[in-house]
């Protein structure tokens, strides 16, 4: 877990705490960061220990210059992180 923070949601009724972290992981040259969210266990809205992914972001170093590429549609990061990491490979095979 990387750069874990808590974020306050004002609700009328319960109060709600958004929790943010990352988690890198690195194939084929490619630094893949899998930036996660959920909510807090105690809080309204929490669902469970697991968290969902809220996009995914892939860099590789080509020569001297860092690419990077990203995954936003929540169709794909629903599928779970192997689905984004082949996905993320694949955008960087023509690199």
């Amino acid at each position: 877990m990387k750069n874990f923070r808590e974020e306050q949601i004002n609700s009328t009724t319960e109060p709600c705490i958004n929790q943010y972290w990352e988690k890198e992981v690195e194939e084929n040259g490619v630094k893949i960061t899998f930036h996660y969210w959920r909510r807090k266990e105690g809080y309204k809205g929490y669902w469970g220990e697991e968290g969902r992914i809220s996009r995914v972001v892939g860099e590789k170093k080509v020569d001297d210059k860092i690419k990077k590429k990203r995954i936003n549609s929540i169709w794909s990061i629903g599928l779970g992180e192997d689905y984004c990491k082949k996905q993320m490979l694949n955008k960087f095979e023509e690199i």
